[in-house]
């Protein structure tokens, strides 16, 4: 399997301190690339963006394979999204 050129770019974002949020990763590369790479539904990788808590353990260490980073520094990314400012609804 052919990568695409830019899971290197991420990795140095992420390894710079550049990319903070696992959202932030699709700035960089687009999500339709690494789902097909991948082989997860974009559907599904759509979902895992929006909401990290459906991001499985295997997607964790998935992700940071094709990143090649440490699986440690993907959970990271994942926690600072989570853990992140909540957005709330305004009432009307």
């Amino acid at each position: 399997m052919t990568k695409d050129k830019r899971h290197k770019t991420v990795k140095i974002l992420i390894e710079t301190g550049n990319v903070l949020e696992f959202k932030d990763i699709f700035e960089h590369i687009p999500k339709t690339t690494v789902a097909d790479e991948l082989g997860i539904h974009f559907n599904r990788m759509a979902r895992m963006i929006g909401n990290v808590n459906e991001i499985k353990v295997n997607d964790i260490f998935l992700f940071s394979g094709y990143f090649e980073i440490d699986a440690k520094a993907m959970f990271d990314l994942i926690y600072n999204q989570r853990s992140g400012p909540k957005k709330v609804a305004k009432k009307k």
